[in-house]
Formats: structure tokens, sequence, C-alpha cells
């Protein structure tokens, strides 16, 4: 007889292990099926051990130890990745079966057995952690890199895993990466198949030679065990975090993962973190190559100012400048392409009572609701909580009919260019148009198609526009520069950087704030001066990478709220919990109230702040370093 201590692969079991008395004996690192309230899950076996050697401890127990019954033990993840899920749930105060069930695949879970493999057990050369390296340069620059580190991977006997952030990343960076070695390259991600990615699995890891994976992060989990090298590709995407507690950021793991197998650990993008740049001048990364901080780019780039454009009621507003139409003609005449860049979908953002100058909210959540086309009529859409209603209304603060939209967005643009441009020639992609990773690509595969097309995109077009495109515009972009967001300004680089790298002759950037210096040094190609204005404004207020925000969540009715916050300031203490000091209203007559902790980057993790943090109960929702404070 044995027990058997598991971590179950599952959010909210609330303890981080369990145990179980079993008849035979299990491995350290297998996958069972184990019986927590009622149904079965899967956990990993941490340890096994003979009853005799643990009798005393069994019987003070308060508790009878349930039976786990007999089955076949599958060893599907490697000990370094469960001591990474260790090693990041202390970091985000989270339980690690909670972390383990957002960095496992299902289609690995659900694989009855594992092919045999020779791959050799003793450690390849090169493995021994190395400090993690910085790269900053163009994607083509990057891809280089990459193609190098497989070369060198190979030779000394191990294998390569390129993290990216979206299903197109890892379409792009797997068509680059494979040629030549198209027998050991292989991609993974979650839009393929449950079958189709237990087939990919077990055939690289069949391989008895290195194999080259390109995936997201939850295929970091696949057992290769002479993995030597990770790559994280576009370092700078915010799609690193997961959208699900206890919010993870994968770039985070793949740090733990890395240190945990003694291989090398690479960052890649432009620009790069604050955060990665921080760290490289407190000594803890370090970069491949010294220098290129301001880049040389192919094309130019020109800003528009639209400082005193007119826009009274007696003149038509329009969205796109005459001067980016003209550029857009020119390329249009030379059968050339131009995509324009929108921050927010929809055809306007606000929408404002003109006797008062009341905004329009939503009903359920009190957020802007933003003005869209519909089929027969125009109607509100919260992009907050998704409730929708017509636009037949009055206002709710004077019952004036004097409504009127303001701002840019998708469906605003393209119904500009929709007046004037053959049927067929304008395509709009955007979480409203594309709801799938297939329709997103069949929208980019027309627009590439059609000679003198206009693509009207938001952030979510980016990663599939795989080839340049003549002009490329931004229409809107000083929304962003209003959002509550400590680190705002480095999505703007990302994205700045990206369009202007898909520009093939010009990038047109409209603005009303062509001062601001977040736009000044990121055209010029200055990155160091930005890095060093970012992180002298960060350490003058306390924000990441000098401190650890740890923003601690309640939703329910108002009294409740109250009453759940002041609970959580009393388990907290003696660390202090400020409160916002106003409600947020959310869907469905909830209310929703935030508190921050600031701790020193050094003094985290803290060992008794995240036993605290998991000592609270599930309605509450804690994010380490969330990117927005509301």
């Amino acid at each position: 007889m044995y027990t058997v201590e598991v971590i179950p692969v599952a959010r909210g079991t609330g303890a981080d292990t369990l145990t179980y008395f079993s008849a035979i004996a299990y491995e350290r690192g297998a996958v069972v099926s184990v019986p927590v309230r009622t149904k079965d899950m899967p956990a990993i076996v941490v340890s096994c051990d003979p009853v005799r050697n643990v009798k005393a401890h069994v019987r003070r127990s308060e508790f009878a130890l349930r039976k786990l019954k007999r089955q076949h033990g599958r060893m599907l993840v490697t000990p370094e990745f469960v001591h990474a899920a260790r090693t990041t749930a202390q970091y985000y105060g989270a339980s690690v079966g909670a972390v383990l069930f957002g960095s496992i695949p299902r289609s690995l879970l659900s694989l009855d057995t594992l092919p045999e493999t020779s791959v050799r057990e003793d450690r390849p050369r090169m493995r021994g952690f190395i400090i993690p390296r910085l790269y900053q340069d163009l994607a083509e620059g990057r891809q280089e890199l990459y193609r190098t580190t497989v070369r060198e991977s190979f030779a000394a006997g191990g294998s390569v895993f390129i993290l990216v952030p979206t299903v197109a990343d890892a379409e792009r960076v797997f068509t680059e990466q494979r040629n030549g070695i198209e027998s050991y390259a292989h991609i993974l991600h979650g839009s393929l198949s449950r079958r189709t990615q237990q087939t990919v699995m077990k055939d690289l890891l069949a391989s008895k030679h290195p194999v080259l994976i390109v995936g997201t992060a939850s295929f970091l989990s696949v057992p290769r065990r002479d993995l030597v090298s990770v790559l994280v590709e576009r370092e700078g995407s915010s799609l690193y975090r997961s959208r699900t507690r206890p919010f993870v950021d994968a770039r985070i793991f793949a740090h733990e993962f890395a240190a945990a197998l003694g291989g090398q650990l690479f960052f890649a993008d432009l620009p790069l973190r604050i955060e990665s740049v921080y760290r490289k001048e407190t000594g803890e990364y370090e970069e491949v190559v010294s220098g290129q901080h301001r880049m040389h780019f192919k094309t130019k780039a020109t800003l528009l100012n639209m400082q005193g454009v007119a826009t009274a009621s007696k003149k038509v507003f329009r969205a796109v400048s005459h001067d980016l139409l003209e550029r857009i003609r020119v390329a249009r005449d030379n059968g050339g392409r131009s995509f324009l860049y929108v921050a927010r979908r929809g055809l306007s953002p606000v929408t404002l009572c003109r006797d008062c100058g009341a905004v329009v909210t939503c009903k359920e959540c009190d957020a802007s609701v933003v003005l869209h086309k519909g089929k027969e009529e125009n109607y509100f859409l919260c992009h907050s909580c998704g409730a929708m209603r017509h636009a037949r209304e009055r206002c709710k603060a004077c019952h004036s009919w004097r409504l009127e939209a303001f701002g840019i967005g998708t469906e605003l643009v393209e119904r500009e260019f929709a007046a004037t441009l053959p049927e067929g020639s304008v395509f709009v992609l955007s979480a409203d148009t594309a709801r799938t990773h297939a329709q997103a690509k069949r929208i980019v595969e027309e627009f590439y198609k059609t000679p003198g097309a206009v693509l009207v995109g938001t952030e979510l077009a980016l990663p599939y526009l795989t080839k340049h495109v003549p002009v490329v515009g931004v229409v809107s972009l000083d929304a962003l520069l209003s959002l509550a967001s400590w680190n705002i300004y480095e999505r703007i680089a990302s994205t700045l950087t990206r369009l202007r790298e898909l520009a093939g002759e010009e990038l047109i950037v409209q603005t009303r704030r062509p001062e601001a210096d977040i736009l000044q040094r990121i055209l010029k190609g200055n990155f160091s001066g930005y890095y060093r204005s970012e992180l002298r404004a960060r350490k003058m207020l306390g924000y990441p990478p000098y401190t650890v925000i740890i923003k601690v969540s309640v939703l329910g009715n108002e009294q409740a709220v109250r009453e759940q916050m002041t609970l959580a300031q009393e388990v907290l203490q003696p660390y202090d919990l400020v409160t916002f000091s106003r409600l947020i209203k959310a869907p469905h007559d909830k209310y929703q109230l935030h508190g921050f902790i600031r701790v020193a980057r050094e003094s985290w993790p803290d060992d008794a702040l995240c036993e605290r943090l998991r000592s609270l109960p599930p309605q509450y929702t804690i994010t380490v370093d969330p990117d927005s404070i509301l």
C-alpha cells in the first residue's frame, strides 16, 4: 500500500497538493486521474511512499485518505516543467494546479501513451543556465537569429522551442524557419484540431533527431527532454498574458522553464519591453548585440498634423485627411494596396448629447457605448460587457434628440471609402468581421489578391499582414494616449514600429498631438531615448518594473462588495491594500471595486503575502502587474 501526493491540474481545488492511498506505486511526474469532490480530474504525481514510511503521519491525519483507482500513470510532462509551474505560481500568488491547468493543452492530457523514443537521457551540450539575452531588430533580423540558434542547438544535440503570442505569428515564423529542416520542424497552436495536435506531438516526441517546435504558450509542456533553447518572439506583445485566472504571463513561465532546464533563453522584439530593458541595466539580462537603439528603416514616416482641421457641424467630417487620401489614390493608380490602422472598431467610440454634453453609456455596466452600423439601422454596442441596443433614443439626462457620434472607428473609415471605391475593393479586419483565425486569414488573402485594395483594420490585423503594403496610414491613434493603462506607451511604440516595418513606401500618421514625445521618438527610430524616458517616468510614479503591483478585485452587489473589500484589507494585514473610493458599475446590476498593493521589485515574490492572497475566497480576483488600473 502506498500514499500518493499529487498536484491537481485544475482551478479552484483549494490546495496545491492532495494525498490519496493506492495499491500500486506511481512514478514521480506521472499523470493520473484522481477523484476531487464529485468528479475525476488529471493530476501530476509529486511523491509516492510506502504506507509504512508515513504511518505516523497518516494516523495523525484529521481525515481519511481517499482511494486512488488502479491505472496506468502516463509521463506526459517533464520535472522541469512542473518546477517552472511551481515558481510561476508563487510569483502570481496562485495554486500550482491553476497554473498547470492553463499551461497544459487538453490534447496532451488526453494522450493515452507516448511514442517510444531514443532521445538521449544525458544532458545535451549547451546546458547550464545561461543569462537570458535580449535581441532587438526588425522581423527579418530576428528570423536570422532564430536560424542561427536552431543550427547551433541541433549541432549540440538539443531541440529548440520558439514561443509566439498568436496563431498568425506561429504560422509566419514556422514558414520562415522550416526551410531545410522540414522533417524536424513542427508547429503547434490552439487552432489545430485535437487530433492534429496529438499527431504532431507523437511525431516530434518519436524523433531521434533534435526538433524545432514553433508554438503558443501551452505547448511548452510537450515533454521533449532534449530541449536546450527557448526563444520568445515579439516579447513585447501583451497577448502573452492569459485572459483567465490566474492571469499568468507566458514570458515569466518561459523564463522559469528555461532556468529549470538549464538552457538558453532569448527575448526578441523591436522595441523591447521596458521591463526587459530595466533587467539589462541591472545585469539580469544581456544583449546579444550592442547598439542598435536608433533603427534605420527602409521607408519614411510622415506625421500629419490634424490640429485646427475644421470639424464644425456645417462641414462634413472626414476621418481620412486629404493628404492621406491623395497618397492612397496614387498607390491605387499604380495597382498598389493600402492599409489603414484604426484604434477602435465600430462607427464612433463616443456619442454625446449636443445640448447637455452627457455621454451615452451602457445600461448594464455604465461604460461608454460604441455606435455600430447595422443592416437596417445603427445600434449601440458596449465593448465592455457586450450589451446591445438600437440607437433610436433620447438623451437620458435632458431627453434631447440631438445625439451626435464622435471619434473614429473602423466602420466609419470603411463607409468613407465604400462611397468612392469599386465594390469589393474595401476590406475590414477587426473583431467584428473576423471571429476566427480562418476568417482573418481569408480577409487578408482577398486583400492581397485585389489590386488597388484598401484594408481597414485594428491591431488584430497586424500579425496577418506578412507582405509589404505600399501605403500604411494611421487614421486614429490619439485615443490610446488617454487610456488608463500604465504601459500604454509600450503598446503605442510596438504598434507604430510594426506599421513602419509593414509599409513598403511610406507610413503616414494622422494625429492632433504631433508634439507627443512617444510619436517623435519612435518615428525617428530613437529607441534608446524612448527607453530612458519611459524608465524615468515609471520610476517617478512607482510603476513596474520598479515595483510589483498586486490588484485585488471583487464583484457583487454594492453592500457586499464594500464588506468583502474590508475583509480583504483585514486578511492581508500588515500589507496595505489601498482601495478605490468609487465603485465601478458592472453588468446585471452589480458593482466592482479594486484595491492595490505595491511591493518593491526586489522583495517579490513575498512568501507571506502570497500565502495571504491564496487564502482569499474564489470571489476575489488577484492580478499581478495588471495592464490596467481600472
